[in-house]
């Protein structure tokens, strides 16, 4: 049993154990120390430990055990493939929405455009027939 560093949690299996090496060799009937890591349920965080060779469950490995894992992990990939495909499905959506949208503001600013030109335009010819009303010359100022 390992303590999480973290949340104080009793973390009884570890992910992963190996050996730690000795110097000596081992006396007989003694164990060979071993080190793991484990993963706090609760916090999910990643710590090493001490593990007590008692400790371990070694789970034969089976042909069963092996197929519900592959059942899991092809039902866990064809979730995650739904899940991106309607993500791509709503990106391309609002990418169009976005799309129509600079359209809409690219037509809006032309106009804004279109009409201070003409006003610029209709404002120089005001003040050239104003000039030309009060027969003002650049050399009069």
């Amino acid at each position: 049993m390992a303590i999480c560093p973290k949340c104080g949690t009793e973390v009884a299996t570890p992910v992963k154990t190996w050996p730690i090496p000795s110097r000596r060799p081992l006396l007989e009937g003694e164990k060979p120390k071993l080190a793991g890591i484990f993963e706090c349920p609760n916090c999910k965080a990643r710590f090493r430990a001490a593990v007590e060779a008692e400790e371990i469950v070694e789970e034969a490995p089976s042909i069963a055990s092996a197929v519900e894992r592959v059942k899991g992990t092809e039902g866990g990939t064809t979730q995650t493939l739904a899940s991106l495909r309607q993500k791509i499905k709503t990106l391309e959506t609002e990418r169009t929405n976005l799309m129509m949208e600079i359209e809409k503001l690219k037509k809006a600013a032309e106009s804004k455009a279109n009409a201070l030109e003409s006003e610029v335009r209709m404002l120089r010819d005001e003040v050239k027939s104003l000039r030309d009303m009060f027969r003002y010359t650049e050399e009069e100022k």
